[in-house]
């Protein structure tokens, strides 16, 4: 019976062998050598890590994969848990949103970014800018207020029950996204006319700023500015229907009882949340942080397509598919692959060992 099983794990475990670990071993020694795929490759040991690590340009990228990593992270890891909770408490029409919102996902990604090329398009034609240029200025303050007031309410159920870690973190996560509008705010207010800056707070031109749009469309790839943000927002588009039927599976398996015993409690919708829902889905929410942490690190392909790394966008995995197949510089793109691998194992590991300790926790309360 065991030989049995041996036999029927061979073939998956020798595809695995021959194009996971081989190429993994190869590329090992190949960061010790100066690699020429014509010629002799000389034996250099650890100067290309040296290198790398006087390589201005390396960190200038590491540097953009970490704004790039925050915005994946934030734009695309709670959205689909919020949807799915929202999704869940729809009376009606239940399967007609999920199609919606999963149709998207089926769209193949080159065509998602293609699409969204054309969305951007720098001029009053693109689809973005046609919205974001009907937006008043009045529109743009409500949008932050909105976000502090949402960011202050979560942050006083949270302190209500002493969390102060959690706490704080909704605080600061709120100011990001109260900021996020004062860009196009700025924008506004500079293409105001002097005069109009100077009587901004008497009673005709405080209405006229009010209803004051952007002036010109949005550069929004070739500006450094929006650039990594809009690579960021097809990601959320095409992702958030996969993510939200995830999420949605795992919360039928949420016992009536916490729900019921929640209601007896005098617990608001916003309570079940914090303290029902996303602790009972930490597990899975973990999972897919690590998921979501470790695909925002080696992203490439849409950052290829959308800018080429134009307007600083440039991430740690498109710098070393430039060296490695651009300039031919094998062993540098080599160490630099493996300094990135060292970092998000180190991450990965460290994730993992929460996700332990969670399961142990669980496994507990239920003996």
């Amino acid at each position: 019976h065991a030989m049995a099983l041996l036999l029927l794990l061979l073939p998956a475990a020798a595809t695995i062998l021959l194009w996971g670990y081989v190429p993994l071993v190869r590329g090992a020694a190949m960061a010790f050598f100066d690699y020429r795929i014509f010629g002799p490759s000389a034996w250099v040991f650890l100067d290309n890590f040296a290198n790398l690590l006087w390589d201005s340009d390396w960190w200038r990228a590491l540097l953009t994969s970490a704004r790039y990593s925050f915005l994946v992270i934030a734009m695309t890891f709670l959205p689909p848990v919020l949807l799915a909770i929202l999704l869940q408490e729809v009376p009606r029409g239940k399967i007609l949103f999920r199609v919606i919102f999963y149709l998207p996902a089926s769209i193949t990604g080159l065509v998602v970014i293609l699409l969204w090329k054309t969305f951007y398009e720098p001029s009053e034609a693109g689809l973005v800018n046609r919205i974001v240029m009907q937006i008043p200025a009045a529109g743009w303050m409500l949008l932050a207020l909105a976000a502090l007031f949402l960011a202050v309410h979560l942050a006083r159920r949270l302190l209500n029950h002493h969390l102060w870690k959690p706490a704080l973190f909704v605080v600061a996560a709120g100011l990001l996204l109260a900021a996020a509008p004062l860009g196009p705010l700025r924008e506004i207010w500079s293409s105001a006319s002097p005069e109009n800056r100077v009587l901004f707070y008497k009673t005709v031109p405080i209405f006229r700023m009010l209803l004051a749009t952007l002036p010109e469309p949005v550069r929004w790839l070739d500006d450094s500015r929006t650039a990594l943000f809009s690579c960021v927002l097809p990601m959320l588009w095409a992702g958030m229907g996969p993510g939200c039927l995830i999420y949605l599976a795992a919360l039928k398996g949420i016992p009536d009882d916490l729900y019921e015993a929640a209601d007896i409690d005098g617990a608001s919708f916003t309570d079940k949340i914090l303290f029902v829902i996303l602790p009972t889905l930490r597990p899975l929410l973990v999972i897919n942080f690590v998921g979501v942490f470790i695909a925002s690190w080696q992203a490439e392909a849409n950052i290829l397509a959308m800018t080429a790394g134009a307007a600083r966008t440039e991430v740690a995995g498109l710098h070393i598919f430039y060296k490695a197949f651009i300039f031919l510089r094998l062993g540098p793109a080599t160490a630099a692959a493996w300094m990135l691998a060292c970092l998000l194992i180190g991450f990965t590991l460290y994730q993992l060992r929460i996700l332990s300790r969670v399961e142990f926790r669980a496994n507990r309360e239920e003996k």
